[in-house]
């Protein structure tokens, strides 16, 4: 099957005369004919589910979809992608060991492995994941590596497989955060690694609506992450797990449309003099680029960073002047361009803005996003203290704001 149609059926196949859509299992318990048939459930020798925290209808759609996408033998649906992350890293480390970390991790990872695991006696080292020789001199004894196909925020790539290549010769697996690539782009486990995590807050999910993390991987890392998510009270629930199901159905063509306009942006921005720097894997001329020629044939995603001279007033300046943009704290929304400083949030203090471009409305040229170069013109990119005049609205009322 090809991927663009695995996206739209995986994880459920209906039957005659059932819904097309899934049904929404809004239940905590399940019924059974006796106690012979409550322990076969139970036990999994036969199908079903038993309680809400261990199992229901609708997260094990979503489990088997994204599992489906990844290549995964099983997986697991999760409250969060922090619940997704804490049970993946635990299932491989159930008892405290040095664990080996990208130093350009998300924040709140970052954050979760100093501040929770640390005092329990995980030692965390923090390396250069492109670095062989840092990485080779921090595995020996580690239990495991965490990486990101894209890193968060700064959109640095990895090298997956001569990561899990130098990790494999060690015997340390890797956990991979493919939140920012989607399996649509990348799918680490093809490469080595031996569970892959996702966010499905942002892009599987794709509208806002929604808070919840996947593991995918091996049959018995994932059923030894699922009895973490059982213990520890990570479990989705179906509500979420069916939007996240119904996002992930567009999934493909959104994950092109996101990587158009990104790569088109990050060429815009490029040409500015208020621009010093911009980071998009798939940038020609980029260090990354040929990295990301092999690793992301078909497209980087859709977040992009980038520096602006002048510092925090300039940024300021810059969101000022947007029109069409909503400054949130989140990702991958369909009628989101997410921009923001980083702060002491997240695993960077220097000055950037990180974007999503992302097309709204109806596509009047059947192509990506063509207003990067009117950033300028429209006053966003202004020197700090400089007068930014608003374009008048066009008559006729305010744009359609798409789907």
């Amino acid at each position: 099957m090809r991927p663009d149609s695995r996206a739209v059926h995986a994880g459920r196949e209906p039957r005659a005369r059932e819904p097309l859509a899934p049904p929404i299992v809004q239940a905590a318990v399940h019924v059974f004919d006796d106690l012979d048939d409550y322990t076969a459930v139970a036990s999994g020798r036969s199908p079903g589910h038993v309680y809400g925290r261990n199992s229901n209808e609708n997260t094990s759609m979503l489990a088997n979809a994204v599992a489906e996408l990844e290549g995964a033998e099983a997986g697991v649906a999760c409250a969060s992608g922090m619940a997704a992350i804490l049970a993946a890293t635990l299932a491989l480390a159930p008892r405290p060991a040095p664990l080996v970390v990208t130093s350009e991790a998300y924040g709140v990872t970052l954050a979760m492995l100093r501040s929770d695991l640390a005092p329990l006696g995980y030692e965390v080292r923090e390396v250069d994941l492109n670095d062989p020789d840092a990485l080779a001199g921090a595995l020996p004894g580690a239990a495991l590596v965490h990486a990101e196909t894209i890193t968060n925020p700064l959109c640095r790539l990895t090298d997956l497989e001569a990561v899990c290549r130098l990790a494999a010769g060690h015997g340390v697996p890797v956990v991979v955060d493919n939140t920012f690539a989607s399996p649509v782009l990348c799918r680490p486990l093809e490469l080595g690694a031996s569970l892959v995590v996702h966010s499905a807050t942002k892009y599987l999910g794709g509208h806002s609506d929604l808070v919840a993390g996947v593991i995918a991987g091996g049959a018995e890392p994932v059923r030894l992450a699922r009895d973490r998510v059982v213990r520890m009270g990570g479990s989705l629930g179906p509500f979420e797990a069916w939007l996240a199901l119904r996002g992930l159905r567009t999934l493909h063509l959104r994950m092109r449309r996101h990587s158009d306009n990104a790569l088109a942006l990050a060429h815009r921005l490029a040409g500015l003099p208020e621009v010093t720097a911009v980071h998009y894997p798939l940038l020609e001329g980029s260090a990354s680029e040929p990295l990301a020629r092999r690793l992301l044939p078909d497209g980087a995603g859709g977040m992009l960073a980038f520096d602006l001279a002048g510092g925090r007033e300039a940024v300021q300046a810059m969101l000022s002047g947007f029109r069409m943009v909503s400054r949130r704290a989140r990702c991958a929304s369909p009628r989101v361009w997410r921009t923001l400083t980083t702060s002491s949030r997240t695993s960077h203090d220097r000055s950037a803005v990180v974007g999503e471009p992302v097309h709204r409305g109806p596509a009047r040229r059947g192509g990506p996003l063509r207003g990067g170069a009117r950033l300028r013109r429209a006053g966003a990119l202004a020197q700090p203290g400089r007068p930014r005049r608003r374009p008048a609205d066009r008559q006729g009322g305010p744009e359609h704001p798409g789907p």
